[in-house]
C-alpha cells in the first residue's frame, strides 16, 4: 500500500499542476494572458492549496488510516467532477463576470482566479491525508522524502505534459477532460486502498 500511496501523492500533484497550466490557456480567449491573469492564477491556485491543505491536515489528525483515505477519495473524486466542468462553464462564467465590462481589472482578476479555487482546494485536502497514510505504512522517516519527492515529480511531469502536449496536441477541453479522467482513476485507486484496509482491520 505504501507505493500506492506515493504514487496517488505524485498523481494528485500532476493533476494540480496540470489543471493549473491548463486554466492559463482556458481563460486567455476570455479575458487575455497577461500578468494580471498569470497572477490570479497562481495566487488562487496557492491559496485554495493552502486552504485544503489544513482541512486535510485537520482531518488526518482526528481519523483512522481508513477514514484518511475514503476522504482523500472524496475529495479527488470531487476534484475530478470540477475539473471536468471548468471549461463548459467558462462561456457562462465569461457572460456573468466579464460581460458588463470585460476591461475592469478586477473583473479580469476574478474571471481567472474563481475557477482555480473548488478543484485546488480539493486536491490540497487530498495531500495531507495521503503524507499522513504513507507515513502511518513506514516506521522511516524518510518516506516524507519519499511522498515530497513523489509529488514533486507529479508537478513536473503535469506542467510538462499539459504545457508540451495536452494543450498542443489535444486541445484545452480536451485536456481538462483528461486530467478530470486521471482524478477519477485516483480516486478510484485511494478508495481500493481504503477498502483493502477496511479488509485488513476485519481479518
Amino acid at each position: 500500500m505504501l507505493a500506492v500511496l506515493i504514487l496517488a501523492e505524485g498523481l494528485t500533484a500532476f493533476c494540480a499542476l496540470g489543471f493549473e497550466i491548463a486554466m492559463a490557456r482556458l481563460v486567455a480567449p476570455h479575458a487575455g494572458m497577461s500578468t494580471d491573469t498569470w497572477t490570479a492564477i497562481i495566487a488562487a491556485f496557492l491559496l485554495a492549496l493552502a486552504l485544503g491543505h489544513n482541512f486535510g491536515g485537520g482531518i488526518a489528525a482526528v481519523s483512522d488510516m481508513r477514514r484518511r483515505l475514503c476522504v482523500a477519495a472524496g475529495a479527488v473524486l470531487a476534484a475530478a467532477f470540477a475539473i471536468a466542468i471548468t471549461p463548459f462553464a467558462a462561456p457562462w462564467w465569461d457572460a456573468v463576470i466579464l460581460g458588463p465590462a470585460p476591461a475592469v481589472p478586477w473583473r479580469i482578476v476574478a474571471f481567472a482566479a474563481i475557477p482555480c479555487l473548488p478543484a485546488g482546494f480539493l486536491l490540497g485536502v487530498a495531500t495531507p491525508l495521503l503524507m499522513t497514510g504513507a507515513l502511518a505504512q513506514s516506521r522511516r522517516q524518510a518516506v516524507a522524502g519519499l511522498v515530497y519527492g513523489a509529488g514533486a515529480i507529479g508537478s513536473v511531469c503535469g506542467v510538462l505534459g499539459v504545457l508540451w502536449w495536452g494543450l498542443d496536441v489535444l486541445g484545452t477541453r480536451a485536456t481538462l477532460l483528461a486530467l478530470a479522467a486521471v482524478a477519477l482513476m485516483l480516486a478510484a485507486m485511494i478508495a481500493a486502498c481504503a477498502l483493502t484496509r477496511s479488509r485488513a482491520a476485519l481479518a
